[in-house]
């Protein structure tokens, strides 16, 4: 049996990428601070990777890490697929996955005051096999959040959708990564609807440079690269720009992108010359293995600027950032503490403790 003072709350989202990890590093930061002892939970993970030789979710260990939690893995995140979905679905026995989480959870619950539980990739997945976040939510007896991204303006009724399946047991949304003209959309029309549907909005929380960014360092370790100049700062990536136009076009495009990398060849020296007279540019990658020039050395010394040298070619490196950029995790230090500023500066801290003691 679950303790009946225990506090369990479900984060989950419409789509993956919605950033619940961040919004648990945050809540669980908070309810440390006012004394609560906090325990994390995810009941499927479909991060694997390998950690003191076992499979473990990688997602779920790096939030367990900043957390603070001492449990073990293989409670935390019980179930982790490994194999192909189709494979895991045809193998798989919903009862003894059930079994698996109730007993996790046991394990989790034990002296804690409170359990936040993250949700699979979004509330749909895991469905087949009764992990989904509805049946999961249901199992434990749980209440849920919902962390929304607004991807496009059809989000609301992917919303909805997901309070159709939750019933009351979902009443508290929190949008994320919102910029521009959408913030005001959501806290005007938005809100007025999803209240209507006897749902809340606790926060609209701003697309934020440093949350969604990579560190130079972390895309240095990442492609194995070595620095030909080395960053003076330390210094956050927004996007990445590849370098396959001639430089009478690329000067414009440089101008537009902020806080970019420009990855392209180490022969194509027209390029990373403009590159250098670019603030945008925080950051060249060299592919091929191929090392600039000397003037080019130079020039990016006295600029500040770091070079990359990579031993992959544009393309591959390029998929290979694009891949690090959708799976960048929260790390401890400025990262993490961003989310708690975040969390703290455009979330209703009091409506969402009332929630979790409701």
């Amino acid at each position: 049996m679950i303790p009946m003072n225990q506090k369990g709350l479900l984060i989950s989202s419409v789509e993956g990428k919605s950033g619940k990890s961040a919004m648990i590093i945050a809540m669980a930061s908070i309810l440390k601070e006012k004394g609560y002892e906090v325990g994390y939970f995810k009941p499927f993970g479909t991060s694997p990777e390998y950690f003191d030789g076992e499979i473990v979710d990688g997602d779920a260990l790096n939030t367990a890490r900043l957390i603070g939690v001492e449990d073990d893995i293989g409670n935390v995140c019980p179930i982790v697929l490994e194999v192909p979905y189709a494979e895991f679905v045809n193998i798989a026995s919903p009862e003894d996955l059930k079994d698996l989480i109730r007993k996790s959870y046991k394990r989790i619950s034990e002296g804690k005051d409170v359990i936040l539980i993250e949700g699979s990739v979004d509330y749909k997945i895991g469905s087949s096999v009764g992990l989904g976040d509805v049946a999961i939510s249901k199992l434990l007896g749980l209440n849920a959040i919902l962390v929304v991204k607004y991807s496009d303006d059809f989000v609301l009724d992917r919303v909805l959708a997901a309070k159709e399946l939750f019933g009351e047991r979902l009443e508290k949304v929190i949008f994320n990564k919102l910029s521009g003209y959408k913030r005001s959309y959501i806290d005007g029309i938005a809100g007025t609807l999803l209240k209507k549907k006897g749902m809340e909005i606790l926060g609209v929380i701003p697309r934020d440079a440093i949350i969604g960014g990579l560190f130079i360092d972390e895309i240095k370790d990442f492609l194995h690269g070595e620095y030909l100049v080395n960053p003076k700062e330390s210094m956050i990536i927004e996007n990445i720009i590849v370098g396959a136009m001639s430089p009478n076009s690329a000067i414009e495009y440089f101008r537009k992108t902020k806080n970019a990398a420009l990855v392209t060849g180490g022969d194509r020296s027209d390029l990373q010359i403009v590159a250098l007279e670019i603030p945008n540019i925080r950051l060249i990658v060299l592919t091929g293995n191929l090392r600039p020039s000397k003037f080019v050395i130079e020039r990016a010394e006295r600029k500040g600027i770091p070079i990359l040298v990579v031993s992959e070619d544009t393309l591959t490196t390029t998929e290979r950032l694009d891949e690090m950029f959708d799976r960048a995790r929260i790390r401890p230090g400025i990262k993490q503490k961003r989310v708690v500023e975040l969390f703290e500066s455009f979330v209703n801290v009091d409506s969402f403790l009332e929630y979790l003691e409701g």
